[in-house]
């Protein structure tokens, strides 16, 4: 059986997604899964046990019809026996009609009819799912093939004795001491609208500090040093001299490689957050005000994973409105964030995990 599985972008849905392909093989252990990702993300499902082959475009190609035109008749020649559609886009579908699959499973949406021959509700039962429920809207795809579907499964990265060994000594070369915590710190969001404000960041990581003692890493790319900066500079002196702000990975890999010898990853949610799950470490998530925490909690428990986010703290502002609906009150809302309301939460994290 042959079986192509499209979640084209981004980092986040491309490792969230790769629950599908964990069940496909449960369902169909002889299959051979095809995954299409955009290119960059490939450092987060190589080694993947449930994927023999990944389909790399860039976003410059995916976003021309031409291309999907182009790349559908390469896909039509492999006979798909089944395709499942992710990502749920207008170019996404265009494909999945094209590739001629004889079962291709997508969202309920305006160009269901044509373009898939089995369309779901994108409605995840909330009472398996009380946190994460982005990973329900993922099985719910393979609802169609089997009524054995595992609701338990949640994303996983992979990587290999060798590449656990390069990290540890990247970091040796680096001046960490591995015998002391080190904690991984998503210190900017992917946007301005979910990034803590860089004063109420630094609170959190002088209070760290204070509890733990531990080491920090600072997740960034060299094009945000200068916001890394502020925020190192934000902090105590005490904390700055736990920070070792120039020491980076070069790439996505380099920092899973590191990633998997930290401590626990804090800071604000995003992908990097995702990361640390998918490689079993402890996670305390900093949620932007107008992001749906229900949506990507995954694997909340109070203890080894635990996010926060505005509306738990103060509910009066949000009334009756969802986090959705305030996103142009962001950053507005981000003032209202203040440090000193998550330590409760933070000093329950360290108890867990430090």
């Amino acid at each position: 059986m042959h079986i192509l599985l499209i979640q084209y972008q981004m980092l986040g849905d491309v490792l969230t997604s790769t629950i599908i392909a964990q069940q496909l093989k449960i369902t169909y252990p002889d299959a051979q899964i095809d995954y299409l990702i955009i290119a960059h993300a490939d450092a987060l499902v190589a080694h993947h046990p449930a994927i023999d082959n990944l389909i790399k475009v860039t976003k410059s190609d995916f976003e021309k019809m031409s291309f999907i035109i182009s790349l559908s008749r390469k896909l039509k020649h492999k006979k798909y026996d089944l395709l499942i559609d992710a990502y749920g886009k207008n170019n996404s579908a265009v494909l999945s009609l094209l590739s001629r699959a004889k079962q291709r499973i997508g969202y309920k949406k305006w160009f269901s009819r044509l373009a898939y021959t089995d369309a779901v509700k994108n409605n995840p039962d909330t009472s398996i799912y009380k946190t994460g429920i982005a990973l329900g809207s993922r099985m719910l795809l393979t609802t169609p093939i089997t009524s054995d579907v595992q609701w338990h499964l949640k994303p996983k990265i992979y990587l290999t004795p060798a590449e656990k060994k390069e990290g540890e000594q990247w970091l040796l070369e680096s001046g960490i001491d591995l015998k002391k915590p080190l904690t991984m710190v998503s210190v900017l969001g992917s946007s301005a609208n979910k990034t803590l404000p860089f004063t109420s960041m630094a609170k959190v990581l002088d209070n760290f500090v204070n509890q733990t003692g531990s080491q920090f890493l600072f997740n960034y790319i060299p094009s945000q040093k200068k916001e890394a900066l502020a925020i190192y500079n934000a902090c105590s002196i005490t904390t700055q001299k736990h920070i070792f702000i120039d020491a980076f990975a070069p790439s996505i890999r380099d920092f899973l490689k590191v990633l998997s010898h930290c401590t626990s990853i804090i800071g604000n949610e995003g992908g990097a957050i995702n990361m640390g799950k998918a490689l079993e470490i402890p996670t305390f998530a900093i949620f932007s005000p107008w992001i749906n925490k229900a949506s990507w909690n995954v694997s909340e428990d109070g203890k080894k994973h635990i996010s926060v986010h505005l509306q738990d703290y103060l509910p009066e502002l949000y009334k009756d409105s969802s986090p959705k609906n305030m996103k142009s009150r962001a950053m507005e809302l981000y003032q209202q964030f203040d440090a000193e309301l998550m330590f409760p939460d933070l000093a329950k994290f360290v108890r867990e995990n430090y």
